[in-house]
């Protein structure tokens, strides 16, 4: 089971999810009470290794996605918008992750896309419903300790994503819950 700990804001969590087994780690670059200061990552980002860091973006235009994400070597950026034409700049260097609210409707695998994140909250934190899709997908949305291992067992995604259900505050995780979300969701 492929596990990321998404809204990272601070080197100590980053290295808390890495020590507990993380797959992955987000880091949310657009609008949000979790969004990361570029310029605070950069002392601390490229010291993290063997784990998938992925940038989190909105509307944001596609050169500033590739502007910010070659700076802090980013390996994938999460997409929380259509991916249009001018998204092709993207492909090739990063890996794509698109997130969607439903699994529902054509379309869901443009061209380019690697991953797509089933999240019927947006990043919201609200839990949807646990359904096995015909497709892979990465389950997100009010996943926490207490749940993942039930949602992996009813929905069975290929990955799970967690945020606001490991942390005590926006942006601010606690370890302690990142180690019993990764390991429930592998149980």
């Amino acid at each position: 089971m492929w596990v990321k700990i998404c809204g990272i804001t601070r080197c100590e969590d980053a290295l808390a999810a890495c020590e507990a087994g993380a797959d992955a780690l987000g880091f949310v670059l657009t609008g949000s009470p979790r969004r990361a200061d570029p310029e605070g990552l950069l002392p601390w980002i490229a010291s993290l290794r063997g784990v998938e860091k992925v940038g989190v973006f909105t509307d944001e235009p596609p050169g500033y996605i590739v502007e910010v994400s070659t700076l802090l070597g980013l390996d994938t950026v999460q997409l929380h918008s259509p991916v249009r034409p001018e998204h092709g700049i993207l492909r090739g260097r990063f890996g794509i992750i698109r997130a969607v609210k439903s699994l529902d409707g054509p379309g869901l695998f443009p061209p380019g896309t690697d991953r797509v994140l089933l999240d019927p909250s947006l990043g919201t934190g609200t839990r949807g419903a646990w359904e096995r899709r015909e497709v892979p997908f990465i389950l997100a949305g009010g996943l926490n300790p207490e749940n993942v291992r039930r949602a992996v067992r009813e929905a069975r995604p290929e990955g799970v994503d967690a945020s606001s259900g490991v942390e005590v505050s926006p942006g601010i995780k606690d370890a302690e819950k990142i180690r019993k979300f990764i390991q429930e969701a592998r149980s």
